[in-house]
């Protein structure tokens, strides 16, 4: 019975080394995720094919970047830092803003844990604004600050079942949501695991001591304020997806882990402002994305 329930913790670890790196997403800040115990430092870059907005008024495509530093001081209390950027293109419409993004956070994470059972409190503010806000402090307004948090429970059923349940306020669906989660994990065997719930869930393969294959489904978006180059004119830019992704983990050593990953993104929505102060809403077709990540842990 402890030797299953070991493996269980194991392989939910195993699934969780992805998170730091590609598995946050393309845009969003991704806190009401679980994440490893571990510290590390991690980098990565992903890219989005070009994909036509709807009745052919223009394409887009997306560069994206990450940096991520978690601390975990002790058994309660883990702090870090991150960044997300995000180089947008746009053809064929002028918008207020030049296109780069980026959101600034500050987690924080209260762990308790007993014999079954487990709570998490996290906390990000976040700074999500185009660039020439984020490089001047003095432009910097309510509407570029987010607060992100969750509280969320996990219940050892048995020794290869438990739930994880609470709630969530980020910017995963593009506009500021609270919302619940839920999850059920299974572990039919010592080199799967399954998690199934809302609003995302994934299947873990355990391929080898070092290498696991992930597959997973989960919203991703984001909403930055922005600015044209002159900084007189100012609105929010939200976008909006769900992403299907395959990731591939390989821990080549203890301190070392690759990730790459390829994925699709559906039901892609953007609302944004154009220079002619007209707010549009465009929907975008499917678009396929790559990227790779490497992880440092300490």
């Amino acid at each position: 019975m402890k030797l299953n329930a070991h493996l269980t913790r194991t392989c939910l670890s195993c699934v969780c080394l992805c998170l730091p790196c590609i598995s946050n997403g393309a845009n969003s800040v991704d806190i009401c995720r679980e994440s490893v115990d571990e510290s590390y430092l991690s980098i990565a870059y992903y890219d989005s094919e070009e994909a036509s907005f709807e009745s052919n008024l223009g394409e887009t495509n997306r560069e994206n970047y990450s940096a991520d530093l978690r601390l975990t001081l002790n058994n309660n209390w883990v702090i870090g830092g991150g960044l997300r950027s995000t180089v947008l293109n746009v053809d064929r419409l002028a918008l207020q803003t030049n296109g780069y993004l980026h959101s600034i956070f500050l987690p924080l994470h209260r762990v308790s844990r007993s014999e079954n059972t487990s709570f998490r409190f996290s906390i990000a503010p976040t700074l999500s604004a185009s660039s020439n806000i984020t490089k001047n402090p003095s432009e910097y307004t309510s509407d570029a600050l987010q607060l992100l948090a969750t509280l969320v429970w996990r219940r050892q059923i048995s020794d290869r079942v438990d739930l994880r349940y609470g709630i969530c306020g980020d910017h995963r669906f593009g506009e500021y949501r609270v919302y619940p989660i839920f999850s059920v994990n299974w572990q039919p065997h010592t080199s799967w695991l399954i998690e199934l719930g809302l609003p995302s869930s994934q299947l873990n393969y355990q391929v080898t001591k070092s290498l696991a294959s992930i597959v997973r489904i989960a919203p991703n978006g984001n909403e930055w304020q922005v600015k044209d180059k002159s900084l007189e004119k100012h609105s929010q830019l939200i976008y909006e997806a769900y992403i299907v992704e395959w990731l591939f983990n390989w821990r080549v050593y203890e301190h070392f882990m690759l990730t790459a990953s390829v994925g699709r993104e559906f039901h892609g929505r953007y609302e944004m402002t154009l220079l002619n102060e007209n707010r549009v809403r465009l929907e975008s077709d499917p678009a396929t994305q790559i990227g790779v990540a490497m992880a440092w842990f300490f």
